[in-house]
């Protein structure tokens, strides 16, 4: 889940992508990391999903810092198998190829 995806160097984000800290919506505290990471977002954004459990969708998702690349779902499979086949595997490499797909 988000709590350990959250962490990682690269996060995508499709049209289908939905992000939310629903337990927020019925008084409990953000888990799975979210007390963490939320705070750290840019802006308010971060207490705004904490408090209210609002879902962000796709481009929001990147818009506020969660996902760092927005690539549409139909491209994943490419992308799946450009990433597998990568020679040097890099966090450079990884970031270029990213940066082919993403969707700006």
């Amino acid at each position: 889940g988000v709590g350990l995806s959250v962490h990682g160097h690269f996060r995508v984000a499709t049209e289908k992508t939905l992000f939310a800290m629903p337990e927020t919506a019925i008084g409990l505290f953000p888990d799975v990391g979210g007390g963490y990471f939320l705070p750290r977002l840019s802006g308010k954004i971060g207490y705004y999903l904490a408090l209210t459990g609002f879902r962000l969708k796709g481009r929001d998702v990147l818009k506020a810092g969660i996902a760092t690349h927005f690539v549409e779902s139909e491209k994943l499979p490419a992308l799946e198998k450009d990433l597998i086949a990568l020679k040097s595997p890099s966090k450079e490499n990884i970031a270029d190829l990213l940066n082919s797909y993403h969707v700006k």
